[in-house]
């Protein structure tokens, strides 16, 4: 991949993840609400399933902002390998260019 697919990658990642945080923040909002409006019709035992549901959707979400952090890592790491791959790649390019070109003459 380019370095600027690579940064694109990274900067999908975040946007992601950043996203991923948005939306779970609101959703504890959202249940924190209901939950306080339901808690005086519910009985005890579909409360303690819907805690246990609740409880379940924030682990996979938690999850997922892990994997995607996992992720955003990895991609920041193939970003620099790929910028040092380029930054040789570059050095010897020019080498290459200098040993290349024929010496001036020698009355000039």
């Amino acid at each position: 991949m380019s370095s600027a697919g690579l940064k694109t990658d990274l900067a999908l990642a975040r946007q992601e993840t950043a996203e991923l945080r948005r939306e779970r923040d609101q959703l504890k909002g959202v249940v924190r609400r209901q939950l306080g409006q339901q808690l005086d019709q519910v009985g005890t035992s579909e409360l303690v399933a819907r805690v246990d549901e609740l409880t379940r959707q924030n682990t996979e979400l938690t999850a997922t902002v892990d994997a995607l952090q996992r992720s955003n890592i990895d991609l920041q790491e193939k970003l620099t390998e790929a910028e040092d791959d380029l930054q040789a790649a570059r050095t010897s390019l020019r080498r290459m260019i200098r040993t290349q070109q024929p010496s001036p003459p020698a009355g000039t």
